[in-house]
C-alpha cells in the first residue's frame, strides 16, 4: 500500500524575492490558479488517495496548509518539530 509524503517546510528562501517566511514557496501560484502544494497533491491522486497523503510542515504553516487542502484530515498534516 502506497503514501505519499510530500514536504512542504522550509523558510521561504529558495525562491526570494517572491517566496518570503510569510508566504513560502509551497503556497506559491506559479503556472497556474493553484499553489505548488495544491498541484503536487493533485499530481499524487491518481495513484494515492488522499487519506494516504502526509504533508510534513512546520508549525507556523499547519493551519494554511489545512485552509489550501480542505478535503485534507488534519491528521494528515504532520508537524516538524
Amino acid at each position: 500500500m502506497l503514501h505519499a509524503v510530500i514536504l512542504a517546510g522550509g523558510s521561504g528562501t529558495r525562491f526570494w524575492p517572491q517566496s518570503r517566511r510569510a508566504l513560502p514557496k509551497q503556497f506559491l501560484r506559479f503556472s497556474s490558479e493553484r499553489t505548488l502544494l495544491q498541484e503536487t497533491v493533485e499530481r499524487c491522486l491518481p495513484f494515492i488517495p488522499l487519506e494516504r497523503t502526509w504533508i510534513v510542515t512546520g508549525s507556523s504553516y499547519s493551519a494554511e496548509t489545512s485552509r489550501q487542502l480542505p478535503d485534507l484530515r488534519r491528521a494528515n498534516v504532520l508537524i516538524e518539530p
